[in-house]
Order: C-alpha cells, then sequence, then structure tokens
C-alpha cells in the first residue's frame, strides 16, 4: 500500500508540473498586438493606393514602351508586398458607437473592417474600396460596410459622462490595422464597385491625447501619447482651477505683396522630397514641369502636370504632395509659377 499510495502522489506531482508547464508555454506563445505589429511597414493612404494599384493595374494604356514599363513596376512592387505586413489607419466607417443604455450604463462600440469604405483610395484613377477579408462587403449608396471584427459596451457612471466621452473623445480615436495582402486573388468586384480584400491579423483602438487603448486583439499596452491631439483638454503645469497665465499675442508678421523666388524655393523642397517618394513606389523616371497656382492665404488652389508624368499614377502622386503644401500669405489674390520635377 504504501508504494501504490506513493505512485499516486508521484502521478499526482507529475500531471501538475505538466499542467504547469502548458500554463507556461501558453504564456510564452501568446501574442501581443506589439509582436504581431513588429516589423511592420507604416502605410497612408497614398502608399496604400500605390499596393492596391500594382494589383490592379493593367497596363495596357501607352506604347509598348510605356506598358512595359508599367508591367516592370508593377511586377516589383507586387514583389514587394507578398508576405509582408503592414499598418494602416482605419477609416471613418470603421467604428461605430451606440446610444446611451441607461439599464446597462453603456454603450456599444462595433469596429468593423473598414481600411477604406468612405473614402475609397485612389489607384491609377481608380477608387478602389479595401476592407476586411472575414466577409464580402455591401453597400448603402457609395459607402461600403465591412465585417464585424470586435463589438464591446464601454461602461460609464451615468450619461452625462458617456455624452462626454462621445462627443470629446471617439473624434479623435485613431485606429490602426495590422494587414497581410495576399495579392490580385484578393481583388473584388460587388455592386459594380471594386476593391481589395485584406487580412487582418490584428487591430488597435486607442486616443492619442493619453494613449489610452479602448479596444485591441490581440492584448496591447498603452499606445504613444500625442500631446498635440489633446486640443484644449490639457493645459500643461496648470490644475483645474488654477488660473490660466495671460496670453500675450505675437505681433502679426507683415504680409508681403506677392512670393518670393525664395519662399517658393523653401516650400518646394517639402514637394521635392515626396516627389522623391512617388519615385520610390511607383519606379518611373522622367522629366515633367509644375504649374502652381496660390492664393492669398497660402493654399495652393490648382496644379498642372505636363510632360513625363502627365495623366500618370505618378503625377497624381506628385500633385497631391503639391495641394497639400502650405506658402506664406501675400496680398496677392492668385499667384501662379512653374516647377521643374526631374526624377532618376
Amino acid at each position: 500500500m504504501r508504494h501504490t499510495g506513493g505512485f499516486a502522489v508521484l502521478m499526482l506531482l507529475c500531471m501538475v508540473g505538466a499542467a504547469q508547464a502548458e500554463d507556461a508555454a501558453e504564456r510564452d506563445t501568446k501574442q501581443s498586438f506589439e509582436d504581431v505589429s513588429k516589423g511592420a511597414t507604416r502605410l497612408d493612404r497614398d502608399g496604400l493606393g500605390g499596393i492596391v494599384w500594382s494589383l490592379d493595374a493593367r497596363c495596357d494604356a501607352g506604347d509598348e514602351l510605356e506598358q512595359r514599363q508599367c508591367r516592370a513596376v508593377k511586377n516589383a512592387r507586387a514583389g514587394r508586398v507578398a508576405g509582408k505586413t503592414f499598418i494602416v489607419s482605419g477609416d471613418a466607417g470603421a467604428l461605430t458607437v451606440g446610444d446611451w443604455d441607461g439599464k446597462k450604463k453603456s454603450m456599444a462600440l462595433v469596429l468593423s473592417g473598414c481600411v477604406a469604405c468612405v473614402e475609397p483610395v485612389l489607384a491609377g484613377g481608380k477608387a478602389m474600396y479595401v476592407v476586411s477579408n472575414k466577409a464580402a462587403p455591401t453597400f448603402s449608396g457609395a459607402v461600403a460596410k465591412a465585417a464585424t471584427l470586435h463589438e464591446t459596451d464601454r461602461q460609464f457612471k451615468g450619461e452625462a459622462d458617456a455624452v462626454k466621452w462621445r462627443t470629446e473623445v471617439v473624434p479623435r480615436l485613431k485606429i490602426e490595422f495590422v494587414v497581410k495582402i495576399a495579392g490580385e486573388k484578393a481583388k473584388w468586384k460587388r455592386e459594380s464597385k471594386e476593391g481589395l480584400a485584406v487580412q487582418i491579423v490584428g487591430f488597435r483602438v486607442y486616443d492619442p491625447c493619453d494613449g489610452d487603448v479602448v479596444a485591441a486583439e490581440p492584448e496591447s499596452a498603452k499606445a504613444a501619447v500625442d500631446r498635440a491631439a489633446c486640443g484644449d483638454a490639457v493645459a500643461e503645469g496648470t490644475g483645474a482651477g488654477d488660473k490660466k497665465p495671460k496670453e500675450t499675442k505675437p505681433k502679426e508678421p507683415e504680409v508681403p505683396d506677392e512670393l518670393s523666388a525664395a519662399q517658393i524655393k523653401e516650400v518646394m523642397k517639402s514637394v521635392r522630397a515626396s516627389a522623391d517618394q512617388c519615385f520610390a513606389d511607383y519606379g518611373v523616371a522622367g522629366d515633367s514641369k509644375l504649374h502652381v497656382t496660390v492664393a492669398a492665404d497660402g493654399s495652393v488652389v490648382a496644379v498642372e502636370v505636363s510632360g513625363d508624368f502627365a495623366g500618370t499614377p505618378t503625377g497624381t502622386c506628385i500633385e497631391k504632395a503639391v495641394k497639400a503644401a502650405a506658402f506664406p500669405r501675400t496680398k496677392k489674390s492668385k499667384q501662379s509659377f512653374k516647377y521643374p520635377i526631374v526624377l532618376r
């Protein structure tokens, strides 16, 4: 009996040890959002549009040389996409916040796989929707609705707190999707609209003001804080009851009659850098001339691309960079200038 009892105890200890080892192994292999996003390339909408173009472009326009160049760029870009992981932002259709539920003291949050549902990306002049491959999208007019990825209820002490959170915090929330792109097979066409389905391997919804994570899969640590996103919500160095120091407005700089050559050159440095990125994205060399018109408030009101990049994805990319530029204010209602772009 003593031997039998000792054997039973030994077996029990072995079973406990095995269970503890399994728990430890599970903890070691459990991934976080940071794990699945490690090494992923971050894409803005232009970069995403370039990838979609590389998977969708037919390369049948222009002469034989232009078609060969197009195919070369398309194949090279598609090769860089295969098997890679990317971080992209969700658009305005991704997060839905429900009404206040007095019984549950909560509001429902629903996250759908909308990378580009409300505003499709432009790929070679074509509007392309980008959604999760979890299910086929449906449409309400020009807005796509993607499959639901996550549903939860956010608890609040009362309705006033819930309404305040929805009106002040929700508009500044950021949505990050970690995605993989399956190639041309992921393209779809539905209700006369076209798009790309991506595999979403992780997501995170967070408040950039304080880094608070609202929802994530897999679990995520606090996100990076961007105090600029807080607006008036945070006053550095002051308490709630402190009086704000009296602000002295700096003297307004004198507004010149028109832009100088030096001012134009300085602003166009950023456009030049963006044009280099367009070249890196599409790989097409050439010479073009930009005809730019600037309003008195410094905004760009018109851009015309002539030369090798006219009517091409590279030209569209450069045009967008010019329109995003901000020039100094002038007294002149409109001012135009020409600027050469050479990409090699």
